[in-house]
């Protein structure tokens, strides 16, 4: 197949990862994907590759999408004269779909693809216009979870004959084969016991409570603790810090920046356990699949989960770590010195965890899912 897969994300954005991981084992499968995302006006060109498609936009909340759909509703045909595509993937939650509904016209398959749903109010509009056009444009739409599926069906009526599912997934070569820890970038560590959280930093995502749960520990455990939080950008790190002063964990916290994502790895092989203290009561994490919870468990690392159900089917299948009801910092601090205490059985957690993403949850097996959806609709077509 000839895939054009259009997301309005830059190479500076984390989450473009899902997409990119995705694209490259589906040429592995031996199809043809052309990826289009953003770069900002003035920022450099990433790099050369051939497979990547980089329109310029700029960054402003409302004009950046406006640019974006403009540049795509006119170049776009010049794109179908040149080569022949087979479907057309859209991120249906960054793409506005009323500039895409030109495409209907080439006759083309269109499939709508929905990772989540909005977190802020003012991001709604926009996603429900993309969902009430899309039972009359697209040809399919894919999404993350069967939770997810189903508040689609749910709450836009749509045909559930047309929704596919393709999880997150984890890069075989970067977080299941890694060797010893060779990056001279990374610190390393001589706690007796250190966690990990990567990712994005919003308040949703229990980083504030995470902190707080290493005041609650035992003195002669927090002693022994070290906290490492990556991915934080400069300026909300004072917030982090003053937290952490506030409440006497100034030494067990390691705050860094943002860093390059093939250095990921290295930073979650220095830790014992990896941890995720995603809000259960939140309606988006309730139909989400966090990458970062596969990367650990790739890695041989044990987690500590909250209880969302994406977690819940990865304890149903191993027991990887341990599962908690709440993310307050009672609940984490709790969870966190039963895995202390349960240290000698790390190892064993994390090697059936790295079993279980292996089994389920490679790029390579994602791709298989999403390839037989597509073909599925290709048919229908």
């Amino acid at each position: 197949m000839n895939i054009l897969w259009i997301t309005k994300i830059s190479d500076i954005q984390s989450w473009k990862t899902s997409r990119i991981e995705l694209s490259k084992s589906l040429r592995k499968r031996g199809h043809n994907v052309k990826l289009v995302i953003v770069k900002d006006i003035g920022e450099k060109k990433p790099n050369n590759n051939q497979n990547i498609i980089y329109f310029p936009t700029i960054s402003h909340k409302l004009l950046s999408g406006l640019i974006f759909g403009l540049i795509i509703t006119f170049y776009f045909p010049l794109i179908f004269r040149k080569k022949k595509i087979d479907v057309i993937i859209i991120d249906g939650t960054s793409v506005w779909l009323p500039f895409i509904a030109t495409l209907k016209l080439l006759r083309i398959p269109l499939i709508l693809d929905i990772r989540t749903i909005p977190i802020r109010k003012k991001n709604e509009i926009s996603f429900n216009i993309n969902l009430f056009l899309s039972k009359y444009i697209i040809d399919g739409l894919t999404t993350i979870t069967p939770e997810l599926k189903e508040t689609i069906i749910k709450d836009y009526n749509f045909n559930s004959k047309k929704i596919g599912i393709w999880p997150s997934g984890v890069s075989t070569t970067d977080f299941i084969k890694i060797k010893n820890n060779s990056n001279s970038d990374i610190k390393k560590y001589y706690n007796e016991f250190v966690i990990i959280h990567h990712g994005s930093h919003g308040k949703s995502r229990g980083i504030t409570n995470l902190i707080k749960s290493i005041a609650e520990l035992d003195i002669n455990l927090r002693k022994k603790t070290k906290l490492i939080l990556v991915g934080i950008p400069k300026n909300r790190q004072k917030e982090f810090l003053d937290i952490s002063n506030k409440i006497g964990v100034k030494e067990q916290i390691e705050l860094i920046s943002k860093v390059e994502y093939k250095k990921i790895p290295s930073y979650i092989q220095s830790s014992d356990i990896g941890i995720i203290p995603l809000s259960p009561e939140k309606k988006w994490w309730k139909v989400s699949a966090p990458l970062k919870t596969l990367e650990y468990l790739g890695m041989g690392k044990p987690i500590v989960a909250t209880n969302i159900p994406f977690h819940r089917r990865i304890f149903e299948k191993c027991e990887c770590g341990i599962l908690i009801d709440s993310n307050n910092p009672k609940s984490l601090s709790d969870a966190i010195e039963y895995m202390y205490r349960d240290r000698k059985r790390l190892k064993e957690m994390g090697e059936k965890g790295r079993e279980l993403v292996k089994k389920y949850y490679t790029w390579d097996k994602i791709a298989i899912e999403l390839e037989k959806f597509l073909e599925n609709i290709l048919v229908a077509k």
